[in-house]
């Protein structure tokens, strides 16, 4: 009698007002994380946002009310089921608060993700222990079936990432090309070494070298690169399943781990990780969850194989099993752990202080510019507490560490803290990562998280085991309160699948996809690449930007603008992606324009940016000149066309037309001046609209460099929508060699 008077009575109303805000609050969350939030600065935690119309705001939440209850409508019993969604989902009220007071705050985002993780959780640990027992009997050929579909998807979609990536001009030379060249040297190479294949690029890594530079044998590409990356990324998967069900864990919730794998923002980011796209850490995915599965499956002797194999893809690998014998302290194993301990820093000494600088004739370990602050020897940074106590302290309390540290353990959140003993493993690979000098490299979406978050897939998976075995925990019985069912350990199995799916996809649509967004915001300039090696001979070697130079990798020799041009050679610049710095490129513009064997090809407009291309000719070819720059008297000038007003006194603009129906832009410098210019075009009036930019001379001659008299051209289709805007910029740090001379 008395659920039914409840049912009617205030109880109802105010479950109902309980059910649309819950709705509410997470309908919100959604449309603010997800829809609303414009972008996510990954390596300075910046948020990009700007408020939500009243409009959307207002359908959001009526939407949001009306979704518990519509969902306890379909159900025979309205009241008690809405009772349980309410016990379940109330965690959903609890971030909106520190949204509405810091929507700005990096940490104040990943309060909804942890939330609903939670109310997922309580939400999967609600249901009778009889919709489970379906998944229980689900085959294990079906989940090994199901794995390897996984483990195909992942391996699809990181080659296609990777290969997008290629035709936008994503990629860097460093340090993407610096791996491949290294790999092309090691496969065709005349004089080799066996040192050659211990260390590439500042690290000790033989074992990616010498797999590398086999599949380039066989295939030199920049696909072979994207294919072997996304394997070892996409190993995660079919890794993980073997570990959960090696572990003892049922078919279905393995397969939920192994989808936790895909959906870890970490290692899914990784596949375009900021400047590199691939990086020989990767190696240790598998190495390091193979030896996890051989661990579960106490298999000594592939355990014994992969901890000597993970020494030789990259000398940090000590640092991680160093770590690891920490838990083996942690676990009284005294003498074990101690041993193991001194072996790995013993390792890494020598490695770093010894082997690597007579390797690469360096006078210190390669790395250790990340510690200026802190030291320069591997034993300096580790004395530094004492020798340097204020720069540790101030480095080690720095925000963007506790950032770092909680997006690594956001998406395993749950399973890894019920039982975090494992865990301490990774903390000496964090002090690696947070005593850096530069807050800038402290982010998930550099190759600093990769061992750190397997790591936390292996300790999730193990701990979801312990549960499976009947040994319950005191964190899900403590977020589970309310929940009557939640004291089973067999329902908070099922309670944390639910929960860990929900953190690590939220974590990846939230944090995960920083440098994908940044690579579609880019455009696809496929043809334009194409175009590019039409017109390069193979015999020239290229000198080129970063982003340029690496689709050059394969066919041609290549430079950097270090480089000293030679007769024969092709010069390709991006004027305006920001890959090199503005110096460098100044500098190197100035020497192509006082050389006079620098023959203009081409330029490209390119997404926004412009490439130019030049070949370096024998003395006394004739070339011909640029029919966009053009000499023209001061009358003649004048007559062409209206003057437009700009600012810089150095130059006179005009609005001609070619034929009394084709508009131009006409600009003609006033004067011989020291520095060069881009044109900035946009509609005039006041009115708001698309801006261009056009470099002078289309970037194929400075502006310092032009002759007097002669005047720039170019196409103005801006004045067919009305009046037209012109701003002479000076581009940072141009000028003639002349001038740099002083």
């Amino acid at each position: 009698m008395m659920k039914h008077k409840t049912a009617g009575g205030v109880s109802a109303w105010r479950e109902l007002l309980l059910a649309a805000l819950i709705g509410m609050a997470g309908a919100w969350s959604l449309l603010f994380l997800y829809f609303w939030m414009l972008f996510i600065n990954q390596i300075h935690y910046l948020v990009e946002n700007s408020p939500i119309p009243a409009e959307i705001s207002a359908v959001t939440l009526a939407l949001g009310a009306l979704i518990l209850p519509g969902a306890a409508w379909f159900s025979r019993d309205f009241f008690p089921k809405l009772r349980l969604l309410n016990r379940a989902l109330f965690p959903l009220l609890v971030p909106v608060p520190a949204l509405l007071l810091w929507p700005e705050s990096y940490f104040c985002l990943l309060l909804p993700v942890l939330a609903g993780g939670i109310a997922f959780y309580r939400l999967g640990a609600a249901f009778p222990p009889e919709n489970y027992r379906r998944w229980r009997r689900l085959p294990p050929r079906c989940g090994v079936v199901l794995a390897g579909l996984g483990f195909a998807a992942a391996v699809w979609w990181y080659f296609g990432i990777q290969c997008r990536a290629y035709d936008r001009f994503f990629l860097f030379f460093s340090d993407w090309g610096e791996y491949s060249e290294n790999y092309l040297r090691l496969a065709f190479g005349e004089n080799r070494s066996w040192s050659d294949f211990l260390a590439v690029a500042g690290h000790w890594n033989p074992v990616p070298n010498v797999v590398m530079a086999l599949f380039f044998r066989l295939h030199p590409a920049a696909v072979t690169v994207f294919a072997v990356n996304a394997l070892l990324l996409g190993s995660a998967v079919p890794l993980t399943y073997a570990l959960a069900r090696s572990a003892r864990l049922p078919v279905a919730a393995a397969l939920a781990f192994g989808a936790a794998a895909f959906l870890n923002p970490v290692l899914n980011g990784q596949v375009l990780s900021l400047f590199y796209g691939y990086h020989p850490i990767n190696f240790l995915v598998p190495v390091l969850l193979g030896f996890f599965v051989c661990r579960a499956r106490k298999n000594r002797m592939g355990m014994a194989v992969l901890f000597l194999l993970s020494f030789l893809v990259q000398e940090t690998a000590a640092v991680f099993w160093a770590g690891y014998a920490l838990y083996w302290l942690a676990e009284r194993r005294w003498l074990a752990g101690t041993a193991l301990f001194l072996g790995c820093a013993a390792f890494f000494l020598v490695i770093s202080s010894v082997v690597m600088p007579n390797l690469f004739a360096h006078a210190s370990y390669a790395q250790m510019f990340h510690y200026s602050a802190l030291g320069s020897t591997p034993l300096e940074v580790l004395c530094s507490p004492f020798l340097r106590p204020a720069a540790f302290w101030r480095t080690v309390f720095e925000w963007q560490n506790f950032a770092f540290v909680c997006s690594l353990l956001l998406p395993l959140a749950l399973p890894v803290l019920m039982n975090p003993k494992l865990a301490v493993t990774a903390l000496p690979l964090l002090a690696g990562v947070c005593l850096q000098s530069s807050p800038d490299v402290k982010n998930i979406v550099m190759q600093y998280g990769v061992e750190v978050s397997v790591l936390l897939l292996a300790v999730a998976v193990l701990n979801a085991a312990r549960l499976n075995r009947g040994r319950g925990s005191a964190l899900l019985g403590f977020i589970g309160r309310g929940i009557p069912r939640n004291r089973h350990a067999s329902i908070q199995l099922w309670g944390l699948c639910f929960g860990t799916l929900a953190l690590t996809a939220g974590s990846y649509f939230l944090i995960g996809r920083y440098a994908v967004t940044k690579m579609n915001w880019r455009p696809d300039v496929g043809s334009v690449i194409e175009e590019l090696r039409r017109e390069v001979p193979r015999e020239s070697r290229v000198i080129a930007t970063s982003r340029q130079r690496v689709h050059f990798l394969f066919r041609n020799s290549t430079a950097g603008l270090d480089a000293k041009p030679q007769t024969g050679d092709t010069v390709i610049l991006a004027l305006d992606d920001g890959a090199t710095g503005a110096g460098e490129l100044e500098r190197f513009r100035a020497e192509l324009a006082a050389n006079p064997a620098a023959v203009p090809l081409g330029s490209i407009p390119c997404g926004g940016d412009q490439l130019v291309v030049f070949r370096l000719v024998p003395p006394g070819t004739p070339s011909g000149g640029l029919p966009f720059l053009v000499p023209m008297s001061a009358g003649q000038f004048a007559g062409s066309g209206p003057l437009l007003e700009q600012e810089n006194p150095d130059f006179e603009v005009r609005a001609g037309s070619r034929g009394g129906t084709v508009p131009l832009l006409m600009v003609r410098p006033l004067r011989p001046v020291d520095y060069d210019v881009n044109i900035e075009i946009g509609p005039g009036g006041g009115k708001a609209g698309r801006v261009r930019l056009v470099p002078f001379a289309n970037g194929l001659v400075p502006a310092y460099a032009a002759q007097v008299g002669q005047v720039f051209i170019a196409p103005l289709p801006e004045a067919a929508a009305g009046p037209v805007a012109v701003r002479i910029l000076r581009r940072p740090e141009s000028g003639p060699l002349a001038s740099r001379k002083k």
